[in-house]
């Protein structure tokens, strides 16, 4: 009898609690890392860290979720290393301006020098915003900006009549858009296209201490990203209802829906260079930064790379060993394991 490989554990968190990170949770609950060897207790990050990559350099976490654009600005800023990112969760942008007119009546000349209730509570929605209004030919800074609020008293400064534009995520978009308190303006990640928004990252400590943790949790995530793939909203909706228990289930179904339409998750997790170029762009255009920096200086490719008839870069597909079961692709709706251990905090983005 061959002897079975011991269980790992691996303490994964989360920076900010939204359905723009379904991927994670899918991975959690549906049993993807168990299945992989791994014991998870999945965290969001709690108040003692300023950021999850705070927890990774201070030993709280191992594998955090955060956007690639912190390890670009922190070497523009002389950091001589940063936590290498192994696998993309998302591969648009997944904010959406909102309106008061109805859509087939909104022009995009109702934007210029229109009154704007931005998200900012990191640089990069923001960012991400400019880019995107400058795509469209709308000059960002022409808008009458209502800043600082968090994304309660935005949503409430709206509904209260302020601002004739506000700048949301999922679900918060969902639910103002289900009430009629709000119409839908721009879906910003169709306009900005594909780009290395948020990934997995951890220490380069870590990954060379441990590299078969790293590859077993690249599998499982993998098999997530397969999962979400090949079934529908209202199954995907299902798998992370739980997580979001304050959120009408039809909400989180509608919120799915809208993000999955747009191909806001990958099918894969590689994190490919032209979307980290194209990350990039975004935050030279924003000032944020001067310089672009080197790809191979914080990304770490092979953990990917790895997984059995994995595709060249930019030709699409799901690693072969990373492709769900046939009764994952007929929409077996994941349910959370006994070996994964959970701390979500209840807010979202807030």
């Amino acid at each position: 009898m061959t002897a079975s490989k011991p269980r790992q554990t691996l303490r994964l968190m989360e920076t900010w609690h939204s359905l723009f990170y379904t991927p994670i949770y899918v991975a959690v609950a549906g049993g993807f890392l168990e299945q992989e060897g791994l014991d998870v207790t999945f965290t969001t990050c709690p108040p003692k860290f300023s950021h999850a990559l705070d927890a990774l350099i201070h030993d709280g976490a191992d594998i955090a979720q955060s956007g690639i654009m912190r390890g670009i600005i922190a070497f523009g800023w002389g950091a001589e290393t940063v936590p290498a990112h192994i696998a993309k969760i998302n591969a648009r942008d997944g904010f959406f301006l909102l309106g008061r007119r109805p859509q087939e009546e909104f022009d995009l000349e109702s934007l210029r020098g229109a009154s704007l209730i931005p998200i900012s509570f990191t640089d990069m929605p923001w960012a991400s915003c400019q880019f995107a209004l400058r795509r469209l030919g709308v000059d960002p800074a022409r808008l009458k900006l209502v800043p600082g609020l968090s994304l309660d008293q935005a949503t409430a400064a709206f509904v209260g009549g302020e601002g004739d534009f506000i700048h949301l995520p999922q679900p918060a978009a969902e639910q103002l858009l289900t009430s009629g308190q709000a119409q839908m303006a721009v879906a910003l990640g169709p306009v900005i296209g594909h780009v290395a928004y948020s990934s997995f990252c951890a220490t380069n400590s870590f990954l060379d201490a441990k590299p078969e943790v790293a590859a077993a949790f690249v599998r499982g995530f993998a098999r997530a990203l397969g999962w979400i793939a090949g079934n529908d909203a209202a199954a995907v909706g299902d798998a992370v209802a739980s997580f979001f228990p304050d959120i009408d289930k039809e909400v989180v179904v509608l919120s799915v829906a809208r993000l999955k339409d747009q191909e806001t998750w990958p099918a894969d997790p590689r994190l490919d260079r032209p979307e980290f170029e194209a990350q990039q762009d975004i935050l030279l255009d924003a000032g944020l930064v001067k310089a672009r920096q080197e790809y191979d200086r914080i990304v770490r490719p092979e953990f990917y790379q790895a997984l059995q008839g994995c595709t060249p870069e930019g030709s699409g597909g799901l690693p072969r060993s990373a492709r769900p079961t046939p009764a994952e692709s007929r929409g077996a709706v994941p349910r959370r394991r006994s070996a994964v251990r959970v701390r979500v905090s209840r807010s979202s983005l807030s």
